[in-house]
């Protein structure tokens, strides 16, 4: 891997790629030809990452969460945290953006906007846009990459990313509000079954972390509804479960405003030490240390 100021760049890659701190990720072929591929190892999704791809010329053939989709020119994908993506062929230049869940989530509060999808997790949102839209996301995003690869900001180049990154978004709001989502979920039991299954898990995720809730409420098996989150996720429903409400708990954990005892009462966790057990197992590390690498706070107070 190379290095540079703002991270590592592959050597490999046929996107032009920028990074800060690894919470935000710009890469795009817009200077290149249309004939330009993206390869799958170009990709920048998933995890716990908030993605946007845009398609601004030529065409690609992708599977999201196992659907095949072909982009075209215009076409605009808003993929939440956990949503599995694959590059099948592509000649097409392209702008994206990888951000950090957790920071996303502040900033649509900071800038008093809801995140504008029904679903925080395992799913993507497929708009069609105008040249005219496309541009002005296009612009807002190339300021933003260049603002992250400026030394003159060294210091301050988070904030002034977040702030080009609420601009970004605001505009991003305005545009696709007014429009309905294309649709790529067959009309089936297992994709209804899948779509109730993520929005109960939003209404309920701090009180209620069991198969068995949901799969009652839902009047289905525990094992139909493992089969529905693995068809669309590759996980069972368990994981699926244990993610999102990891996920919600580290942007609470970011914003640093509670005391870990207070975010364990606030998931309802029956003590302190169970909750650091769980979210330890599921993150990979204790919520003290979590702040102590991700809190909003630390990221003030040096800089970065």
């Amino acid at each position: 891997m190379q290095q540079n100021n703002n991270g590592p760049t592959s050597k490999n890659t046929n996107l032009s790629c920028t990074y800060l701190e690894g919470k935000f990720i710009c890469a795009d072929n817009i200077d290149q030809g249309t004939e330009s591929k993206v390869y799958s190892n170009d990709m920048i999704c998933n995890d716990h990452y908030c993605c946007v791809l845009a398609v601004v010329q030529g065409s690609m053939n992708i599977v999201v969460n196992g659907i095949k989709l072909k982009l075209k020119a215009n076409d605009y994908l808003t993929i939440m945290p956990y949503t599995n993506i694959e590059i099948k062929s592509s000649r097409c230049n392209i702008f994206s953006m990888k951000i950090e869940a957790y920071i996303l989530h502040d900033i649509y509060e900071t800038i008093g906007l809801s995140l504008g999808v029904k679903n925080g997790c395992y799913t993507f949102y497929h708009y069609h846009l105008t040249p005219r839209q496309i541009n002005i996301l296009l612009h807002d995003y190339q300021q933003m990459k260049r603002d992250m690869s400026n030394p003159s900001w060294r210091y301050m180049r988070v904030d002034l990313v977040k702030n080009r990154l609420g601009a970004y978004l605001a505009h991003k709001s305005t545009i696709t509000d007014n429009l309905e989502p294309i649709s790529h979920y067959e009309d089936s039991d297992s994709s209804r079954l899948f779509a109730q299954f993520l929005e109960l898990l939003d209404e309920n995720y701090k009180t209620e972390r069991s198969v068995q809730y949901y799969s009652n409420r839902l009047g289905v098996q525990p094992k139909s509804l493992s089969a529905a989150t693995v068809k669309y996720t590759g996980k069972t429903a368990s994981r699926v479960i244990d993610e999102y409400v990891t996920l919600r708990i580290k942007i609470v954990l970011y914003n640093n405003k509670h005391n870990i005892k207070e975010v364990s009462d606030m998931f309802n966790f029956a003590s302190q030490s169970f909750f650091g057990r769980y979210f330890k197992r599921v993150a990979g590390c204790s919520p003290r240390k979590y702040i102590s690498i991700n809190s909003k706070k630390l990221s003030k107070q040096s800089g970065v």
